[in-house]
C-alpha cells in the first residue's frame, strides 16, 4: 500500500482526507513515476493527480492518496464506519446508478473517449462497419471489478449477454482477445495507450482499436462516502473547486498536459 501525502495549508475537516485509486493504475490520469523503466512508487504523477493537488490546495484541507485493488477500494469508501473510517473517498470512477445510491458523486472532473479493442488477425476488416456493429454477435471480456453498465444501456448489450469478468487488468483482458479466449473489450482509448507509453505493458502486435461513433464521451467522477460526516460539506467545496478551476484555465493547462483535454 502505497500513501502520498501532500501537507497544505489549513485543514477545513480537523484531519486529513483519505483518498484511495486502482492499483492498476489509470494512466495518463493517476500512474507512478517512471525512472528508467522502473515505477517509483514514492511519486504519484498524472492529470488527475495534478488535478487533486490544486482542488485541495483550494479547499486547505490535507489528502493522502493510496492504490490498492478496485474492489477493495471502493468498499472501504461505502463502508466507511465498519472500516475504521479509513477512506473518504475514491476517485477516477464512473457512473451508475447503484454507485448513486452508495456515495455522494461530485461534477464530472474530466472526459475519455470509448474504443473497441479487438485482435486483427480475427477481424481484419475491423468490428465496426460504416458506423455500424452489433455487439452481441461477440464475446466479451473486461477488467474484474470495474463498472460494466454502459455495455447495456449505452451500447445495446442484451442483459442475457455476460461479460468475462476474470481478468484482473487490461493487460490481461488484452492477452485473452489476442489469444482468442474473448473477442473485445470497450475501454478509454487514452488510458489503453497511455498504459503502453509510460512502459506500464506492451499492447499485443494483432490488438487494434475502433473509435465508437455516435457514442457521447465518458464522464469521470469523484466518489464520496455517505458515511462520512462532513461528505456534504467536502463534495460542495469539491464542486466549487473544480467549476473555479475550469473556469481560470487550471484545469485546461494540466489536462492538456497529458494530451487529454
Amino acid at each position: 500500500m502505497i500513501i502520498i501525502l501532500l501537507k497544505l495549508n489549513a485543514n477545513n475537516y480537523n484531519q486529513t482526507i483519505h483518498i484511495c485509486d486502482d492499483e492498476n493504475e489509470w494512466p495518463p490520469f493517476t500512474y507512478y513515476k517512471r525512472i528508467d523503466g522502473h515505477k517509483d512508487k514514492q511519486h504519484l504523477i498524472g492529470a488527475m493527480t495534478e488535478f487533486l493537488n490544486v482542488i485541495f490546495k483550494k479547499i486547505g484541507t490535507k489528502y493522502t492518496l493510496t492504490l490498492m485493488p478496485w474492489k477493495r477500494c471502493t468498499y472501504l469508501v461505502y463502508s466507511y464506519k465498519k472500516a475504521s473510517k479509513k477512506y473518504e473517498m475514491f476517485i477516477n470512477g464512473t457512473y451508475n446508478k447503484d454507485r448513486a445510491k452508495k456515495y455522494y458523486i461530485s461534477k464530472p472532473v474530466y472526459f475519455t473517449y470509448q474504443a473497441v479493442f479487438y485482435s486483427k488477425n480475427k477481424y481484419p476488416n475491423g468490428i465496426i462497419h460504416n458506423g455500424k456493429w452489433n455487439i452481441n454477435k461477440y464475446k466479451i471480456c473486461d477488467v474484474n471489478g470495474y463498472n460494466i453498465n454502459s455495455y447495456y444501456t449505452k451500447l445495446g448489450l442484451k442483459k442475457s449477454k455476460k461479460i468475462d469478468q476474470e481478468a484482473g487488468s487490461f493487460e490481461s483482458v488484452l492477452k485473452k482477445i489476442s489469444v482468442g479466449r474473448c473477442d473485445l473489450v470497450v475501454a478509454s482509448e487514452a488510458n489503453i495507450y497511455g498504459a503502453e507509453k509510460i512502459g506500464k505493458y506492451k499492447i499485443p502486435k494483432d490488438i487494434a482499436s475502433q473509435r465508437i461513433p455516435n457514442l457521447k464521451p465518458t464522464a469521470f467522477y469523484i466518489f464520496i462516502s455517505k458515511d462520512y460526516p462532513n461528505a456534504k460539506k467536502l463534495l460542495k467545496e469539491i464542486n466549487k473547486a473544480i467549476d473555479e478551476l475550469k473556469k481560470d484555465g487550471t484545469y485546461k493547462r494540466i489536462f492538456t498536459k497529458y494530451n487529454v483535454y
